[in-house]
């Protein structure tokens, strides 16, 4: 592989943290434990590369929150539940809240874990998922990447995944990363030579003459 200023960018943006949505969408079947899921192809880190850390945003109408199951899977088989009925386990009913625009994290949140909304407004804001998300890192970062969603109770109404997408920090595998850097040490070998150089030719050209 040839290392050059456009692939050691490329290369070093993949240790950034990149969000991209996922489809398909569509409604979540009332009242069925069954449940649907919802395949999308992560395709914003390149091939190889795992996961260092990973959130996922949700963006849901309709329903009724404290019915709300899913988890993630990963592409290689990794699952993480994200919430477990919403509130259920505080006062029985669960989070009576229509929809949702959320984000789903393991990073301290004010807002606290989204099993413990009982709130009957429409959530927004970061949350702690039900799940460790970290159980992720380490896993193929691209890649089709499932959703799952059940409606757990009858009578709630249709909830709807208006859209989803997730926030990945991947790390190239090994073979990529050790040119990355011994790219980067040799452009920075290398200016330091024309640095040199151009300091010598300068100096050189104030020296008197004979």
């Amino acid at each position: 592989m040839k290392i050059t200023p456009l692939t050691l960018v490329a290369s070093l943006a993949a240790v950034a943290t990149v969000h991209a949505s996922l489809y398909p969408t569509g409604a979540i079947p009332d009242g069925s434990p069954a449940g649907v899921s919802f395949v999308g192809t992560y395709d914003a880190a390149p091939v190889g590369s795992t996961v260092s850390s990973l959130t996922v945003s949700l963006n849901l109408s309709g329903g009724f929150n404290g019915d709300l199951y899913a988890y993630l899977v990963s592409p290689n088989g990794t699952l993480v539940m994200l919430m477990n009925q919403p509130g259920v386990s505080l006062n029985g009913i669960g989070a009576s809240g229509a929809g949702m625009n959320i984000t789903l994290t393991d990073a301290y949140t004010l807002n606290g874990s989204i099993q413990n909304v009982t709130s009957g407004s429409y959530l927004t804001g970061n949350y702690n998922a039900a799940g460790t998300l970290a159980n992720f890192n380490g896993s193929q970062a691209d890649g089709n990447w499932t959703l799952f969603f059940a409606d757990m109770a009858n009578g709630g109404g249709t909830s709807l995944v208006e859209g989803w997408s997730l926030g990945i920090t991947a790390v190239p595998e090994p073979a990529n990363m050790a040119m990355v850097i011994f790219g980067v040490g040799f452009i920075g070998v290398g200016a330091v030579r024309v640095y040199r150089g151009s300091r010598k030719t300068k100096f050189g050209s104030s020296l008197p003459t004979a």
